[in-house]
């Protein structure tokens, strides 16, 4: 879901930036009106950043509870529960759950993936965000210089 949410925001910045910030359409006359179309922009870095953190959060506090598997007594729990992410280097523990197959391996590998995209995008937020408040700052739209 989250990335949903950033796909969206990220396709909105890229629509205004595309119609309101090209050279060709730059002047004097225009240069505050550019600037305030723009100011938009960090609450959409914030959105992202408050989303991505949502996802960081919810990744790693389920990477702390452990999967929910099929217990070698037969019922279904939260084996690994109650150690405090402690079975992620105790490995020996693992086999307490018998089904699904590699639950424990998956559920390592999925949310250590989701909590490296999620720190990624919070990075690249940030980074965005501060460019954005440097360009409504100075009013320059030019990234790369020509």
């Amino acid at each position: 879901f989250d990335y949903v949410q950033i796909l969206i925001i990220a396709t909105i910045q890229l629509v205004v930036d595309k119609y309101n910030c090209c050279p060709c359409c730059y002047t004097e006359k225009n240069r505050y009106d550019v600037r305030y179309t723009r100011l938009g922009f960090p609450i959409f870095d914030v959105l992202g950043i408050a989303f991505s953190g949502y996802s960081l959060i919810i990744s790693s506090l389920a990477l702390v509870q452990g999967p929910y598997c099929k217990l070698i007594g037969g019922t279904w729990d939260y084996p690994f529960i109650n150690t405090g992410g402690g079975y992620l280097v105790a490995y020996s523990t693992w086999s307490q759950c018998t089904e699904p197959a590699y639950v424990v391996e998956w559920n390592v590998i999925l949310f250590s993936f989701l909590i490296m995209l999620s720190s990624l995008q919070i990075i690249i937020c940030l980074l965005k965000a501060a460019y954005d408040l440097k360009t409504i700052l100075s009013t320059s739209h030019s990234v790369i210089p020509q």
